[in-house]
């Protein structure tokens, strides 16, 4: 079954985990998540000038709750429903069958398998449901948690995107370009501690 991406956000389940949508009630949590440091490096989120932390929360939840043709995103929530990371499908191009996945996890949830597992969720929605034949993935040459979790997902690395992307410290970085293909036959990682 292929769906189109505009209809509406689909939650989805992985163990007692869950890729869900963002409400009003993050907006705390998301405010937490953005002064990690390293959600703060190594996202690029758009920020307006004067725009308080709080404010811009409220925005990004709000862009998460509707979903559009070229954009699916998720809040990952821990087994007690609480927020623990996002993940997102962009740049989707239909006609391509191609997209791009991105995410992030707050402290709490990082080093319990959470990541790889809400990373494979969304990437086999984005194959088995959007019908996508090919998803990318980026990460600064220096983020080696996400180069980690990008091969333990079964996204191959494919090369070095030179300077290609400003992350959140200002500095234009060099990126690892991976990718993963429906016909790859990649296990699913085990379910979060």
């Amino acid at each position: 079954m292929v769906v189109e991406p505009s209809v509406l956000p689909i939650p989805l389940r992985f163990g007692a985990y869950a890729l869900d949508t963002a409400t009003p009630d993050d907006v705390d949590a998301v405010v937490a998540a953005f002064a990690d440091p390293d959600i703060a490096r190594w996202n690029n989120g758009p920020r307006r000038p004067g725009e308080t932390v709080h404010d811009r929360a409220v925005r990004w939840v709000a862009a998460r709750t509707a979903w559009s043709p070229d954009r699916c995103s998720w809040v990952v929530r821990d087994a007690d429903g609480r927020l623990v990371g996002q993940v997102s499908i962009h740049s989707i191009d239909d006609p391509a069958g191609t997209g791009e996945i991105g995410y992030w996890l707050t402290p709490d949830g990082r080093g319990r398998g959470i990541g790889a597992a809400a990373v494979d969720t969304a990437t086999r929605f984005g194959f088995d449901l959007l019908g996508l034949a090919r998803l990318e993935l980026f990460h600064a040459v220096e983020n080696e948690a996400s180069c980690r979790l990008a091969l333990r997902c079964g996204y191959l690395l494919e090369g070095t995107a030179r300077q290609s992307f400003v992350y959140g410290d200002g500095l234009r970085h060099d990126e690892h370009l991976h990718g993963r293909l429906a016909a790859d036959a990649v296990a699913p990682p085990p379910l979060p501690r």
